[in-house]
C-alpha cells in the first residue's frame, strides 16, 4: 500500500483506523439502543395490562334516579281539599 500511495499511507491508514473505531462505537450504540426498546417495549405493554385490569374493577352501570327526584313531583291540590265546610285552612 505504501508503495502505491507513497508518503500518504500512513495518513491513510490512520484514517481507516478512525473508520473502524467508529463503526465498532456505532454498532455497540445500536445494540445499546435495541436493549433500550426491549425495555421500554416490555414496559409498555406491562403498563397496558395493568390499566386494563383497573378498567374491569370500574363499574358501568345505568345511572338510576335519585329518591329526591321521585319526592318533588308536584300533587294537584283541590280548594275543596283545602278548607273545611266552614271555609277554615285545613293544616
Amino acid at each position: 500500500m505504501q508503495e502505491k500511495l507513497g508518503e500518504s499511507a500512513g495518513v491513510i491508514a490512520d484514517d481507516i483506523g478512525l473508520l473502524i473505531t467508529g463503526n465498532a462505537n456505532t454498532q455497540k450504540a445500536l445494540v445499546a439502543k435495541d436493549e433500550e426498546i426491549k425495555r421500554l417495549t416490555s414496559t409498555n405493554e406491562k403498563l397496558v395490562l395493568a390499566n386494563g385490569n383497573l378498567l374491569k374493577q370500574i363499574p358501568v352501570e345505568k345511572s338510576l334516579p335519585t329518591k329526591e327526584a321521585e319526592v318533588e313531583k308536584p300533587q294537584s291540590i283541590n280548594l275543596s281539599d283545602a278548607f273545611d265546610a266552614r271555609g277554615n285552612f285545613i293544616r
